[in-house]
C-alpha cells in the first residue's frame, strides 16, 4: 500500500538520488576516457657540436579505440613548402631515444645529406619546420610545430696563409706576408666577437707569450700605405679578418702551427689549423 503523503514521496526520491550519486563516486567505477590529444611535449634540438638533429614527443598508446602502430616526424628544414623527410621515431631506447618504453618517442639523426634531404647548412638561421605523425589503426593524427634555430656556430670559410717563408740572414730584417681569414656567422657578421690565432713555434713555445694574436676587420691599412692596402685589412665589416705575419733573423727554422679561432658573442667557436715552414 503506497503512502500518499507528498513529503514522504519527496524524501524517498532524495534518498534514492543520494545513493545513486554515492555509487557513481565509488573508486573503480569511473569510465576509462581515451586521450583526446595523443601527441604532446614535442621537442626539437639541433646539436651543432656533433651535427645531429634530435626530435622527441610523448605519444599516447591508444587513441579512438585503436593502438599506436607507428610514429614519424616529417622534417621540412627551413622551408615548410619543401618535400619533407620522413623519419621514424622509436621508444626502444635506441637511435637517440633516451629511455625505452616510457611513452616518449625519439630519434637522433645526422644532419647530413646521406641521411636526410633537408640539411641545415652553415648559412641557415631562423625557423625550422616539422610535423609529428602518429598512426592508430587507420586513423592518422598529426601535430605541426616550428622552432627557432637560435644561436648557430660561426664558420671559417677560407684562410689565406703562407705555407713557406724565408728567414732573413741579418739582424733587424724581416720578411712580411699577409693573413686573411674569411668568416661567416648564420646570425650575422655582427655576432662575431673575435678572430685570432695562436702561433706555435718549432720548439713548442708560442709567439706573443702564448697570448692570442688578433686579426682585424676594421678596414685599417698598415702603415697607412694606400698603394699596398692588401697587407692589412681592406674593407671594414666585410667578414675578412686580416693581419701581417713577420719572420725575423731570430725565428727558428722549422714548422710553425697557426691555430685560427673564430668566436661569437655567446661563446661558440670554431678552430682551423694551418702550417708554415720557415726555411733559409
Amino acid at each position: 500500500m503506497m503512502n500518499g503523503n507528498p513529503k514522504f514521496r519527496a524524501m524517498r526520491v532524495l534518498i534514492i538520488s543520494t545513493m545513486f550519486l554515492l555509487f557513481m563516486g565509488c573508486p573503480g567505477t569511473d569510465p576509462i576516457v581515451e586521450d583526446s590529444v595523443p601527441i604532446s611535449q614535442v621537442h626539437f634540438t639541433f646539436h651543432q657540436d656533433v651535427e645531429k638533429l634530435y626530435f622527441s614527443s610523448t605519444i599516447a598508446e591508444n587513441y579512438e579505440g585503436s593502438s599506436l602502430s607507428q610514429v614519424n616526424v616529417l622534417w621540412f628544414g627551413t622551408d615548410s613548402l619543401r618535400v619533407a623527410d620522413s623519419i621514424a621515431l622509436n621508444d626502444e631506447g635506441i637511435k637517440g631515444d633516451i629511455l625505452s618504453y616510457d611513452g616518449i618517442y625519439g630519434i637522433k639523426i645526422a644532419n647530413d645529406s646521406t641521411e636526410i634531404t633537408n640539411v641545415i647548412s652553415q648559412s641557415d638561421s631562423g625557423l625550422v619546420f616539422y610535423k609529428i605523425v602518429a598512426k592508430y589503426g587507420t586513423e592518422i593524427v598529426s601535430y605541426s610545430d616550428s622552432s627557432e634555430l637560435g644561436n648557430l656556430l660561426p664558420a671559417i670559410l677560407s684562410i689565406s696563409f703562407p705555407d713557406t717563408m724565408v728567414r732573413p740572414t741579418e739582424q733587424n730584417l724581416y720578411h712580411i706576408d699577409s693573413i686573411f681569414v674569411t668568416a661567416h656567422d648564420p646570425n650575422g657578421l655582427s655576432d662575431i666577437q673575435s678572430c685570432f690565432l695562436l702561433f706555435k713555434k718549432p720548439d713548442g713555445s708560442y709567439a706573443n707569450n702564448g697570448d692570442p694574436i688578433l686579426l682585424y676587420d676594421d678596414g685599417a691599412q698598415y702603415p697607412n700605405d694606400t698603394d699596398n692596402p692588401s697587407i692589412w685589412d681592406l674593407t671594414s665589416g666585410d667578414g675578412v679578418y686580416s693581419r701581417l705575419i713577420t719572420i725575423g733573423y731570430d725565428n727558428p727554422l722549422g714548422t710553425y702551427v697557426a691555430t685560427f679561432w673564430l668566436k661569437d658573442w655567446s661563446g661558440l667557436f670554431v678552430t682551423v689549423d694551418a702550417t708554415l715552414e720557415v726555411i733559409e
